[in-house]
């Protein structure tokens, strides 16, 4: 018979099979060990060696960054427990913002920041959730070194109503894209499942201060999923959208249009084509009306004599035949064929 830990044992510690006691602010506390239910996903088990090695190189910093980490901890506070603030370690602080800048694509630090940071709060006008439509809109943006950091649920009854157990990261962090963070692709991948319309998705936010690993508070949110949704994504042109059957006269291209004003930012390696000063981009769709017109962008490139040159160029950009055509056209400075456009342009 294995005899349990009891809050009789007033200092008492430890672990006995299933129950774990623990002392907090002075009080002994019972609970009972979580075990993984179910076979961990490929991120799951990333993230369980990722600990496994930050904890692992608290051992290899020298006396000082441990102090340093411990000081820093004295100011810092982990989840609240019987409604005081649980005090934590150095150890434990280290490997909390470590583990976050790392998720986040960061290197770990071995210095302590010089104090804790104070991490705004995620603030959004809209979640759209479809089957094929999952993104973030009317963004609140926050300057790097911040990023924004997503967990979802899988798609729970609409009478659950506290599925937050379930949220996983979707996002580990990045920067909103003029307001909108689309991470259709990141939920299929993540969750393994589209969403089913009337069924309801959980959802946990946050900004993730990249330098330091510190967080701001959680917000929390639930959306019923929809058969669709009038929300218009960001028009954008990649090399993806480009028609394998056209000569296309770029070598890469992202033109992301604004929404809701005429404003376009340019990106474009032109190649040129013949002996026109131009270079044609055919795309495999039509864009929509309110993007049709003509921007101005800069160019630069180099000459033959490996010098700088600056040039301008327009962008035309129009519908014909259920398809969209852009040209970007010469207009200033020695033309060079293979030339990189860039900048933002009104289109009018």
């Amino acid at each position: 018979m294995i005899a349990l830990p009891s809050i009789a044992f007033g200092g008492f510690s430890g672990s006995a099979k299933g129950v774990t006691a623990r002392q907090v602010g002075g009080r002994s506390v019972l609970s009972l060990k979580c075990f993984p239910t179910g076979a961990a996903t490929g991120a799951q088990l990333a993230r369980r060696a990722s600990l496994k090695k930050i904890s692992k190189s608290w051992k290899a910093l020298s006396s000082e960054q441990m102090r340093e980490w411990d000081r820093l901890a004295e100011h810092a506070s982990g989840a609240s427990s019987l409604g005081q603030k649980a005090e934590i370690s150095g150890l434990n602080l280290y490997i909390r913002l470590n583990s976050y800048r790392v998720m986040a694509g960061e290197s770990m630090m071995a210095d302590a920041p010089a104090a804790e940071v104070a991490v705004p709060n995620v603030s959004y006008s809209q979640v759209v959730v479809t089957p094929e439509l999952v993104v973030f809109g009317g963004i609140k943006h926050e300057p790097s070194p911040l990023k924004f950091v997503v967990k979802m649920s899988v798609s729970q009854s609409a009478g659950v109503s506290n599925g937050w157990s379930k949220t996983v990261i979707i996002n580990p962090g990045t920067e909103d894209d003029w307001g909108e963070v689309d991470v259709t692709t990141l939920y299929l991948k993540t969750i393994g499942v589209e969403p089913v319309p009337g069924e309801k998705v959980f959802i946990e936010t946050y900004w993730l201060d990249t330098d330091t690993g510190f967080t701001g508070l959680e917000c929390r949110d639930t959306v019923v999923v929809t058969g669709e949704s009038p929300y218009q994504r960001r028009v954008k042109v990649t090399m993806d959208n480009l028609d394998p059957t056209e000569d296309n006269n770029v070598s890469a291209i992202d033109v992301d249009f604004s929404t809701g004003a005429p404003v376009a930012q340019f990106n474009a390696v032109c190649l040129g084509h013949s002996n026109v000063a131009s270079s044609e981009v055919y795309l495999d769709q039509q864009l929509p009306a309110e993007v049709i017109g003509t921007g101005v962008c800069l160019g630069r490139a180099n000459d033959p004599n490996g010098k700088i040159v600056a040039q301008s160029y327009l962008v035309y950009i129009r519908n014909y035949g259920g398809k969209s055509e852009m040209t970007f056209a010469h207009r200033g400075g020695y033309y060079v064929a293979k030339t990189e456009c860039f900048g933002a342009g009104i289109i009018y």
